[in-house]
C-alpha cells in the first residue's frame, strides 16, 4: 500500500491510496470464504464448494462488493497510520474504478485533520504560585477529626437535644389529608442532629426536645425532593425521643496518641499530621501551579479549535459525569429530571470548558512537538496496571486489547502531554501570588453538580482520557 498526502485549505488533507493486487486478492478470497460459509450450494457442505462454483452462484460483482465493503474501512485506517495522520471527523472517500484482483484499487480520502498550535512564549513565563504554609488551626483540626473517630457515645441527663447529638426515637408520619406516608415510620431509630439525614425542618422540630418527651408536628417536603409523590407533600409527624447521647471525646494526651497513631507522644502525632497536611498542601500547590502556567502558555498560542472537536470533548465532558452518578447509584435520566435540564443543555453550558480543554490539548502537542518530549513508557505501563488492578484482567490482555482498537495510542499522547505539561512548569518563573488571589481553599465554593465536570486543565482531561480508554479497551 502506498499512501500520498496533499495538504488543502481549512485544516484538511487529501489522502491518495493505492492498494496492491495482492491485498484485493486477499481480501476477496477472504470474502469467498465468508460467504462459502453462509451460502447453500446445491451439492456441497457450508465452507467446501470451490470459489468459481460461489462466484458463479452469487456473482463476481456481489462479491467484490461485499469485500470492498469489508476491506475498505481497513485499508483507510491503515493508510492513515501510514501516514502519520490524526483525523477528527468522517473521512470523505471516492474512487473512480472497482476493486481488481490484477490492477489493485485506488482510492481518495478528503479529511479534516488535527490543527498545530502555533506557539507563542511557553519558556520562562513568570506565573503566580501561592505559598505552601499550614496553619496550626488545620493541624487542630485534622487532629480533632481523628479525635472523633475515637469518640464513645454518652447519655445526657438534664439538658434537651441540640445540634451535634445522636437521639434515639420513634416517629411515624401521615398525611394531613389523611393515609400513613410510605418510609415514614421507624422505631429506635439513631439520628446524628444536623447532619442531615433526616428532612432540615424535621431535625429542628426534634432540637429543643427532651428525654422521654412526645411531640407532633408538621413538615413540608421540598419540590425537589427524590420521590415525586411526597414533592410539596404536607406530612404530620408523631414523634418519641428516647434517648439523647453526646460523643465522649478521649483526653488529647499522650496515650491517645499512641492509641490512634504509631507514635509515642503527642508532639510525634502532631509533627506527622503537619507532615502530612503540608504534602497535600504542597501537591495541591503545584497542580494549581501547572494549570496556571498552562493558562499562561495557551493565551499565547494561536490555534483554530474545529467545532467538531469542541463537540467530541462536550460529549466526554458529560459522559464522564454520567458515569459518576451512576457510581453513586443515580441514572443520568433521573439527575436531569431533578435539575430541570436536558442532555443537550449540559452540553452546551459545558461547551466553552470544552473548547477551553481541546485548545489546551493543542498547545501541549505543540509542545512535544517542539521540544521533542517523548511518551515515557513506564509511565505507560502504570497507567495500564491501573486498568487491569481496577478490572482483574491482566496488564498483557489490556494491552493487547488496547492496541487492536487504537486507545494505546490515545494513553501513549496523553502521558506525553503530561510530560509537556511538566516541562512547562519546570520552565516557567514562580512569582509570589497576589494578595487579591489568595484564597483559602477551605473557603472555596463547592461547584454545582453539572460544573464539577468542566473543570479544563489536562490533569482533569487525564482523568477523562484515561475513563475513555478504560471503556474502549473493554470493548
Amino acid at each position: 500500500m502506498t499512501a500520498n498526502v496533499t495538504k488543502l485549505d481549512d485544516n484538511k488533507v487529501r489522502l491518495d491510496v493505492e492498494v496492491s493486487p495482492e491485498a484485493v486478492k486477499q481480501g476477496v478470497e477472504e470474502k469467498v470464504r465468508e460467504l462459502g460459509r453462509k451460502v447453500r450450494v446445491p451439492g456441497f457442505r457450508p465452507g467446501k464448494a470451490p470459489r468459481r462454483i460461489v462466484e458463479n452462484h452469487l456473482g463476481r460483482d456481489y462479491i467484490y462488493y461485499e469485500a470492498l465493503q469489508d476491506r475498505l474501512p481497513a485499508w483507510y485506517s491503515e493508510a492513515v497510520v501510514e501516514a502519520d495522520l490524526r483525523p477528527i471527523d468522517r473521512p470523505d472517500i471516492e474512487f473512480d474504478n472497482p476493486i481488481s484482483e490484477e490492477e489493485g484499487f485506488k482510492f481518495s480520502a478528503t479529511l479534516e485533520v488535527r490543527p498545530a498550535a502555533t506557539l507563542g512564549q511557553y519558556k520562562g513565563l513568570e506565573v503566580p504560585r501561592r505559598e505552601v504554609e499550614v496553619e496550626e488551626e488545620q493541624v487542630d483540626s485534622q487532629v480533632e477529626e481523628m479525635r472523633s473517630q475515637f469518640a464513645t457515645l454518652a447519655a445526657v441527663e438534664g439538658r434537651p437535644v441540640q445540634q451535634g447529638d445522636f437521639v434515639i426515637l420513634d416517629f411515624n408520619g401521615e398525611r394531613l389529608a389523611g393515609g400513613p406516608v410510605e418510609g415514614a415510620q421507624a422505631e429506635d431509630y439513631m439520628m446524628e442532629v444536623g447532619r442531615g439525614e433526616l428532612l432540615p425542618e424535621f431535625e429542628e422540630n426534634v432540637v429543643g426536645m427532651n428525654a422521654d418527651e412526645r411531640k407532633q408536628f408538621g413538615v413540608t417536603f421540598p419540590m425537589d425532593y427524590q420521590e415525586e409523590s411526597l414533592r410539596g407533600e404536607s406530612v404530620l409527624f408523631r414523634v418519641h425521643v428516647k434517648e439523647i447521647k453526646e460523643r465522649d471525646l478521649p483526653p488529647l494526651d499522650d496515650e491517645f496518641a499512641k492509641e490512634a497513631s504509631e507514635f509515642e507522644t503527642l508532639e510525634e502525632f502532631r509533627a506527622a499530621v503537619r507532615e502530612q497536611l503540608q504534602e497535600a498542601l504542597t501537591q495541591q500547590v503545584d497542580a494549581e501551579f501547572r494549570g496556571r502556567v498552562l493558562d499562561a502558555v495557551a493565551e499565547q498560542a494561536e490555534v483554530e479549535v474545529p467545532e467538531v472537536m469542541v463537540d467530541e470533548k462536550a460529549d466526554d465532558l458529560v459522559a464522564s459525569f454520567e458515569r459518576s452518578l451512576a457510581a453513586q447509584g443515580m441514572q443520568a435520566e433521573q439527575y436531569y429530571e431533578l435539575a430541570g435540564a436536558s442532555r443537550d443543555e449540559m452540553k452546551d453550558r459545558v461547551r466553552d470548558d470544552a473548547a477551553d480543554a481541546v485548545k489546551k490539548e493543542l498547545v501541549l502537542d505543540a509542545v512535544v512537538e517542539a521540544e521533542g518530549i517523548e511518551t515515557d513508557g513506564h509511565e505507560v505501563e502504570h497507567q495500564i496496571q491501573h486498568l487491569a488492578e481496577d478490572s482483574g484482567r491482566s496488564a498483557e490482555e489490556i494491552t493487547e486489547t488496547m492496541r487492536a482498537n487504537g486507545t494505546y495510542t490515545l494513553l501513549e499522547e496523553e502521558v506525553a502531554r503530561q510530560g509537556a505539561l511538566e516541562f512547562l512548569a519546570e520552565n516557567a518563573v514562580a512569582v509570589p501570588m497576589p494578595e487579591e488571589d489568595e484564597e483559602d481553599p477551605d473557603d472555596a465554593q463547592e461547584p454545582e453538580a453539572g460544573e464539577a465536570l468542566v473543570e479544563s486543565t489536562v490533569e482533569t482531561s487525564q482523568a477523562t482520557e484515561s475513563e475513555a480508554t478504560s471503556e474502549g479497551e473493554k470493548e
